[in-house]
């Protein structure tokens, strides 16, 4: 450890090591532990019988279009999104910025984007669930697993497709009502149960077990005493 003089004249330590190369380590051999990686990823994408998708299908992107607010139409905003068929959309600078450039220059500002499923502004939330989460929703249902989340700019419409609003639900309380119909008939009845931790649970005694109805029991009315008062 090294040590230099402070304002005062007096020795200030230094944290900065310096490695005496004698004490260094001899060069360390990756040869030994380096892995061939491409064989193990040409198996996984190769095992398609346990896998509803096909192995180039492993991620799929949907596209839900948002229906145009009223000041979007006013300022010419409509036009800038269109689409070709059910899995390719065509996107556009809208009108006013299309009147202020060439023909020339105007045709160069179109792009073409294509997904693996395309559903328009006119779409509900029951198409939209149909036709891009139920077919996950059954592969978790037979063991496999399946990861599902939602991207985009603010106001966008992710809060509403991922939960909807009373009239309308969305994809979550739709898929719990898929899972909890489907198991039904295998739903755990008794409430002797108790989570701990992450993957262990705690069997309770039937004293124990009361409490935990009682506890829930109390919690159940707060909630329905709060939602009285909100909706006063």
């Amino acid at each position: 450890m090294e040590s230099n003089l402070n304002q005062d004249g007096v020795p200030r330590p230094s944290y900065v090591f310096s490695a005496d190369p004698i004490a260094r380590p001899s060069e360390i051999n990756f040869d030994g532990i380096k892995l061939n990686l491409s064989r193990e990823f040409s198996l996984v994408a190769s095992s398609t019988e346990a896998n509803s998708l096909e192995s180039k299908d492993y991620l799929q992107v949907c596209l839900r279009i948002r229906p145009f607010t009223q000041s979007e139409k006013e300022h010419e905003s409509e036009g800038c999104v269109s689409m070709l068929d059910s899995q390719t959309i065509l996107l556009k600078d809208p009108q006013s910025i299309l009147g202020r450039l060439s023909e020339k220059s105007s045709g160069q500002m179109a792009q073409k984007f294509s997904f693996s499923k395309v559903f328009g502004p006119e779409t509900t939330q029951k198409e939209f669930f149909l036709g891009c989460i139920m077919q996950p929703v059954k592969d978790l249902l037979k063991g496999q697993s399946r990861l599902i989340f939602t991207y985009g700019l603010t106001n966008s419409g992710k809060t509403y497709t991922f939960q909807g609003t009373e009239e309308n639900i969305g994809i979550v309380p739709r898929t719990l009502n898929v899972l909890f119909d489907s198991l039904q008939e295998r739903l755990y009845s008794k409430v002797n149960l108790k989570p701990h931790r992450s993957r262990e649970y705690l069997r309770l005694s039937p004293h124990q077990e009361k409490e935990e109805v009682a506890s829930k029991s109390a919690l159940l009315r707060q909630i329905k005493e709060v939602w009285k008062w909100s909706s006063m």
